[in-house]
């Protein structure tokens, strides 16, 4: 059985920069580099053309990545701010409510390790870790839902996900290490 992808909502905004760290594929062709795509006349605007979505595709799934500017990162905590960040997988572009919507398309546990590593230390006990891992991963499966094949979260889910994690959050300091994260998320 092939792993469950999911779809993270990233950002929104009437324009979205990103850069394509590594070859992608987008309806057949090869694409890289620095990209913007714009809402323009109800459709997505990207290298003059319109579209109704956009499905940036990694050649190598294991390693591409690519890179959303100006993501804003802790939405209503006293440290909200705008911050470049990267992503494993693919990149789709949507139009919600007449804005655009850049959508990280990820295997599901490459998301769990993301997001445990960045909330956790690696410096936490293993314990910690694996406690964490285990209510990150029963929580985003059951909030998953089935839509055309697709496992599917939508922001409000995932900001919901940040809160029941936050005291949690507040006993370890960041790292990026993501080694113990890995085998914490064996259990």
């Amino acid at each position: 059985m092939k792993e469950p992808k999911v779809h993270v909502g990233i950002l929104s905004g009437q324009k979205i920069e990103f850069t394509l760290l590594n070859t992608y594929r987008m309806n057949g062709a090869e694409v890289s580099g620095k990209q913007t795509a714009l809402f323009d006349d109800g459709k997505i605007l990207w290298r003059n053309h319109h579209y109704e979505e956009l499905l940036f595709e990694p050649l190598y799934e294991a390693t591409d990545s690519f890179e959303l500017q100006d993501v804003t990162i802790g939405i209503n905590f006293h440290w909200e701010r705008k911050e470049n960040q990267r992503f494993q997988g693919a990149l789709k572009i949507i139009i919600e409510n007449n804005t655009l919507t850049g959508i990280n398309r990820v295997n599901v546990e490459d998301y769990l390790v993301s997001v445990i590593s960045s909330e956790m230390s690696a410096n936490a006990s293993l314990e910690l870790l694996k406690a964490h891992a285990v209510i990150s991963r029963s929580w985003l499966l059951n909030k998953l839902t089935i839509d055309r094949g697709q496992l599917t979260m939508d922001s409000r889910q995932l900001t919901v996900m940040k809160i029941l994690i936050m005291s949690i959050r507040f006993l370890a300091k960041r790292s990026s290490s993501m080694r113990t994260v890995k085998v914490a998320l064996l259990v």
